[in-house]
C-alpha cells in the first residue's frame, strides 16, 4: 500500500495525453457523456478532448497522478486558488476544441454545468482546501483498489496540513468517497444531463 506521494507515479508533458485516453474510457464506459452524441465514436472523439483539457489544466496548476508508470487510473488535484482560471487558460490548453466538438446544444450544456458547479464550489468550498478535480480508473483495472491508491497519499498529505477536500461526483461514487471521510454537502437534479450532481466536502482527520 502506498503512505505517501513520492509512490505515486507523476504525470508531465511527455505523457498527459495517456491520463486523458484513460479518464475518456472510464467515462464512457460509465456513460456519463451519452447526451453529447448518440454515435459512439463520436462521443469518445469528444470526451479525449474535454479530458485532454481537463489534465493539461490539472498538470499547468496543479497535480495529476497515476498508480504506477502503467497508468491504471488517474486523479488530478488543483489547489483552491487555481480554480477560476481566465478564458485564456482555457483556450490555451484546448478549449476551443472542446467547444467546436460539443456543437451548439452540448455547449449550452457545458456553460450550463460550468457555471452551477463553479457557483456551488464557492459556496460550499470558500476556504483554502484541495479540488479533486478528477478521479477515473481505466474499466478494465476497476476493482482492483487503485482508487484507494491514488487517494489515500493525498488525503494524508492534506490531514498533515490542514486541508480540507472537495468533488463533484455521481450517486455511484458516494460510498467510496463517504468511506475516505468525505461528507455529502448538496444533491442537485440536472433533468438537462439526465443526472444529479453530488457535491461533496472531507474536512481534516
Amino acid at each position: 500500500m502506498f503512505n505517501d506521494l513520492e509512490n505515486l507515479f507523476r504525470l508531465d508533458k511527455t505523457n498527459i495525453h495517456l491520463s486523458a485516453e484513460v479518464a475518456a474510457r472510464a467515462y464512457f464506459e460509465a456513460d456519463d457523456f451519452s447526451y453529447f452524441s448518440t454515435d459512439s465514436s463520436k462521443q469518445m472523439k469528444f470526451l479525449l478532448k474535454l479530458m485532454n483539457l481537463t489534465f493539461r489544466i490539472s498538470l499547468k496548476f496543479g497535480k495529476v497522478y497515476a498508480p504506477t508508470k502503467n497508468i491504471e487510473g488517474v486523479a488530478a488535484w488543483l489547489p483552491h486558488d487555481k480554480i477560476k482560471l481566465s478564458n485564456w487558460h482555457y483556450i490555451r490548453h484546448g478549449a476551443l476544441s472542446v467547444v467546436i466538438g460539443a456543437k451548439k446544444e452540448g455547449r449550452k450544456k457545458l456553460m450550463l454545468y460550468s457555471n452551477l458547479a463553479n457557483k456551488k464550489h464557492k459556496q460550499h468550498a470558500n476556504f483554502p482546501h484541495m479540488y479533486l478535480y478528477n478521479l477515473a480508473i481505466d474499466p478494465k483495472h476497476q476493482g482492483n483498489g487503485y482508487a484507494s491508491r491514488l487517494l489515500k497519499p493525498m488525503l494524508a498529505k492534506l490531514d498533515e496540513n490542514s486541508l480540507p477536500c472537495y468533488l463533484e461526483t455521481h450517486e455511484r461514487n458516494l460510498a467510496m468517497y463517504e468511506h475516505f471521510g468525505f461528507e455529502l454537502v448538496e444533491q442537485i437534479s440536472l433533468p438537462q444531463f439526465d443526472d444529479d450532481i453530488w457535491l461533496m466536502l472531507r474536512y481534516n482527520k
